[in-house]
């Protein structure tokens, strides 16, 4: 019988299969709290420019793979970053709904 080998799975976290997110009732909150992490800050402004596929055996950005892990699942938590199938992979891109709601917000501070 002729086997052949499996393909290994990427490792990666996955957003493509989710309930509803977990984001509390203070959306601005929980983007700010995210955003105050310099590697999260790292990741939005890569992602500006490009998207990521995963896995990240060697990190992005400048980033090793559990340091892009970690702030992925930082991202995700405040509803940052968005993420489609490609294959095996995951394509990983900004939510720019979120940050329409962070920019509603600032300049709804500063209206006279």
């Amino acid at each position: 019988m002729d086997q052949q080998p499996q393909q290994k799975s990427s490792k990666h976290i996955c957003l493509t299969v989710r309930g509803p997110m977990g984001i509390s009732d203070d959306p601005i909150f929980d983007i700010v709290s995210a955003l105050a992490d310099k590697d999260v800050l790292t990741m939005v402004r890569g992602l500006s420019k490009e998207e990521i596929r995963s896995p990240f055996t060697n990190g992005v950005f400048g980033m090793d793979e559990a340091r892009t892990n970690a702030a992925i699942r930082r991202m995700k938590g405040a509803g940052l970053i968005s993420s489609r199938r490609d294959g095996p992979d995951h394509i990983y891109f900004l939510n720019r709904g979120r940050y329409k709601e962070l920019e509603h917000f600032l300049s709804g501070l500063f209206t006279e």
